[in-house]
């Protein structure tokens, strides 16, 4: 007897908080050791169209899919004011993807995000973004089992199957380096960093926690301009940079937010943060007050660090600035804190300069993620 597949619209908030609990309910991710789900908290306030920075310029449809009565998948449909006055108003995007491993669940979910989409007047549809370029994006593909670092998720390794049988076909891969403390003599380095700032006339500073809010309008300004030739980039809005930096504040350390500095200005930066994700994976998306202070127990053991930011304003490049803040935080970081690893990432293929950086350090490549597009 065939299954009956079924596939529902969201509307209200019981919906909403199926549509967000459907990892769990679905147990897609139950013997995955390597998933770590945001907080339920955190996407609550993320979907609700009052709060979640995307509504002030998105639109979002978000979808259920039902096998005999019983949630088996999830998807969006979405499209951005802000990408289609600056790219493109052919293209569409989905998101949030989420399914047991069954093709005709997916298929009906990818068919549902299309016709949404084709119902806007979209000619394309590319993802997963959830919702830009700087949330998570992608499916990790490339070994998927390793668990990714804070502000990366995890996505079961069905899911290419799934794209691929619906006519979706690669369209960006996005790496992830580690730099290892081991990997490289780092000393030589160290040395010829002290030499540069000797020479250079920029001043390089870390910040006390109290004042690094007071730089939220530097690194904004410097990172919307500075990574202005990214794929896909957007400057962050207001509202979706509060966001980010409110989460970084949480875990930053205050001596690996470096900044630079020339007469005053701050003509760029460096934030790095603890990979909190093997704690966040203990929450189980439950964040309740004694369970973030386990959380915090367990930021203050990780021994692998990220670089979340960095950025230096283009009439500063070429002053070998970002190769001095990126030295200063690997030797803080090991001298000082213990770390052992450093995740830089994410770096899209076709940034052959930064990826070439990175080998130069032998950074290992140890996880990809892949973003898909069809004609629709």
């Amino acid at each position: 007897m065939l299954s009956k597949i079924e596939v529902k619209k969201v509307t209200g908030k019981k919906m909403m908080m199926e549509f967000i609990k459907l990892p769990w309910s679905a147990q897609i991710y139950k013997y995955d050791p390597a998933w770590a789900p945001i907080p339920i908290s955190d996407q609550k306030h993320f979907f609700d169209p009052k709060q979640g920075y995307f509504f002030e310029h998105g639109e979002a449809q978000f979808f259920i899919a039902y096998k005999d009565g019983k949630p088996a998948g999830r998807i969006t449909a979405h499209t951005y004011l802000r990408y289609e006055e600056k790219y493109d108003r052919d293209t569409g995007f989905f998101g949030f993807y989420e399914c047991i491993d069954d093709l005709a669940v997916s298929k009906a979910l990818f068919a549902a995000a299309r016709e949404w989409l084709r119902a806007k007047g979209k000619k394309r549809m590319n993802g997963p973004q959830s919702f830009t370029v700087y949330d998570p994006i992608g499916f990790d593909v490339i070994n998927n089992g390793r668990m990714p670092v804070i502000g990366m998720l995890h996505s079961a390794h069905w899911y290419e199957k799934h794209a691929l049988a619906s006519g979706l076909e690669k369209q960006m891969d996005w790496y992830c380096f580690m730099v290892k403390k081991e990997g490289l003599d780092w000393e030589p380095m160290f040395k010829m960093r002290e030499e540069l700032q000797k020479k250079s006339d920029i001043k390089f500073v870390t910040a006390k926690k109290r004042d690094i809010p007071k730089k939220a309008d530097d690194i904004k300004k410097i990172f919307n301009i500075s990574w202005e030739g990214n794929e896909g980039h957007l400057p962050f809005t207001d509202k979706q940079f509060e966001k980010n930096f409110k989460e970084l504040l949480m875990f930053i350390i205050p001596e690996l937010a470096i900044f630079a500095e020339k007469d005053g200005k701050t003509v760029g930066f460096i934030l790095s943060i603890p990979d909190a994700n093997p704690g966040i994976a203990k929450l189980n998306g439950r964040l309740y007050p004694w369970r973030l202070a386990r959380l915090l127990w367990h930021v203050k053991r990780t021994r692998t660090l990220r670089t979340i930011l960095l950025g230096v304003l283009q009439e500063y490049r070429g002053q070998q600035i970002d190769q001095i803040l990126i030295l200063m935080t690997i030797e803080i970081a090991t001298k000082k804190y213990g770390f052992i690893q450093s995740d830089c990432s994410l770096v899209v293929e076709t940034n052959k300069k930064m990826i070439g950086a990175l080998k130069y350090v032998n950074a290992d490549m140890y996880k990809g993620y892949r973003v898909y597009e069809m004609n629709i």
